[in-house]
């Protein structure tokens, strides 16, 4: 009987514990201001992009959520982060970047603050290696562009990833410019 007597306190004070946890989890969530929440988000992306800049497959991977799907370009198929790492692996081959920056436009939350949609442009500098493209990229010239990105983020245990999004390859000066 005493053994049981234990076993029972043990279960009380674990589900509490956990209880009290979670409520803590949801408390810290809600404290934080929508400018703390949006800054986080901008980091995240703008690391994110930092990756891709300095090569880091690795770190730029762990901003994508398990499940992110998005259209892939020129396709009728969705990407899943397994595809990435072709992507990545075409991308770097073909183009070196010396230059990236984002420009937030703006977030939407979710009511619970657990997810967000982020509106943004990147702008990238880089050197192309590929083979002369009808768009005008030439092997071992430099070009310019602006492409306009919309991501769909969650937050999972504190970090910010991107599940899905959209990239519009119009890019707003309608083109790529050749700076060199």
């Amino acid at each position: 009987m005493r053994i049981l007597f234990y076993l029972a306190a043990i279960s009380f004070i674990a589900i509490s514990c956990n209880k009290n946890e979670k409520q803590l989890d949801n408390t810290d969530k809600q404290e934080l201001s929508q400018e703390q929440i949006e800054e986080d988000i901008w980091k995240a992306i703008d690391d994110r992009f930092a990756a891709w800049k300095e090569n880091d497959l690795e770190t730029f991977l762990a901003y994508y959520h398990p499940d992110w799907k998005r259209w892939a370009s020129r396709e009728n198929v969705l990407t899943t982060k397994d595809g990435i790492t072709g992507f990545w692996n075409k991308m770097k081959a073909e183009e070196e970047c010396l230059e990236m920056e984002t420009t937030p436009i703006c977030i939407r939350l979710s009511d619970d603050r657990s997810s967000a949609v982020a509106h943004y442009t990147h702008t990238e500098k880089f050197t192309y290696h590929g083979e002369d493209m009808p768009d005008g990229r030439t092997k071992g010239n430099t070009f310019k562009g602006t492409l306009r990105w919309s991501d769909f983020l969650v937050n999972e245990n504190g970090k910010w990833l991107v599940i899905g999004g959209h990239r519009d390859m119009s890019m707003p000066e309608g083109k790529l410019v050749q700076v060199d």
